[in-house]
């Protein structure tokens, strides 16, 4: 039984999610699904990017992410990645760019004749591909390899001995802000037992465990599961008491 998860920008309140499983039902009828995300922000696919980078190291290789998110931008294409032992089906859309920071190798444009009679969903598409992997079929047999997808590059963090600007890049649902820096980068370039992370209006002269090791309210900044430098505020929102936002506000952390 095929795993499947699904990260989207469709939201809960329509129809759209339930029509594509529903397709992939009619196809397959043995197999288990999760969502991951239906709530990304319409059309943003940085966020969709890093949900799925994140997410997917928890699942079982061989498990199906299907990544619906601006599909308009589809142009057509259907794609198929395979990596780590999980398969990507997701857009041309630079989407897999974003998430694996280059195009992986192994990525592959699902051929025509699996897209006619499909609508903006893709969902017949979709569905055949899953059918397909689910009977142990090859993705050459389907799909053709490419080097011509769409492919964007994330803002990258700056270093130098005692210094690291980055950025914000994601701000989750409690408004606290994920950052470009890694503690690898950290370890690497802030040396001194000293330092300072600044960020547009609070300073932090520590790295903590979670977010009670400051007081209710205060800024606090630590590196998530992931390996990122996170700010936030215990039990507030450091979007918007920090005035915090992707791709705009930068964090600085320096050597004193």
């Amino acid at each position: 039984m095929p795993l499947v998860t699904f990260t989207s920008d469709l939201g809960t309140r329509d129809f759209y999610s339930a029509a594509i499983k529903g397709a992939i039902l009619s196809h397959c009828e043995s197999v288990s699904f999760i969502d991951i995300s239906h709530n990304v922000s319409a059309f943003n696919i940085k966020e969709a990017a890093f949900t799925i980078r994140n997410a997917y190291p928890y699942f079982p290789k061989g498990t199906i992410h299907v990544v619906h998110v601006n599909s308009s931008e589809g142009k057509g294409k259907l794609l198929l990645t395979l990596i780590d032992g999980h398969y990507f089906l997701t857009f041309d859309n630079g989407i897999l760019s974003l998430a694996f920071e280059r195009i992986p190798h192994e990525t592959y444009q699902v051929n025509e004749e699996l897209l006619e009679s499909d609508s903006l969903l893709y969902e017949n598409g979709i569905a055949k591909v899953i059918e397909l992997l689910a009977k142990e079929y090859r993705p050459s047999d389907f799909a053709h390899l490419t080097t011509e997808a769409i492919s964007f590059r994330l803002l990258q963090a700056s270093t130098s001995k005692g210094n690291i600007r980055g950025s914000v890049v994601y701000i989750d649902n409690f408004g606290n802000a994920i950052t470009n820096i890694s503690r690898k980068m950290f370890d690497e370039f802030i040396v001194a037992k000293n330092f300072s992370v600044l960020t547009n209006s609070a300073t932090m002269r520590s790295i903590s465990q979670t977010y009670s090791d400051v007081e209710e309210g205060e800024a606090v900044c630590f590196f998530n599961s992931s390996g990122w430098l996170e700010i936030a505020i215990n039990k507030g929102k450091a979007e918007n008491l920090l005035g915090l936002k992707t791709d705009v506000s930068s964090v600085l952390v320096i050597a004193d």
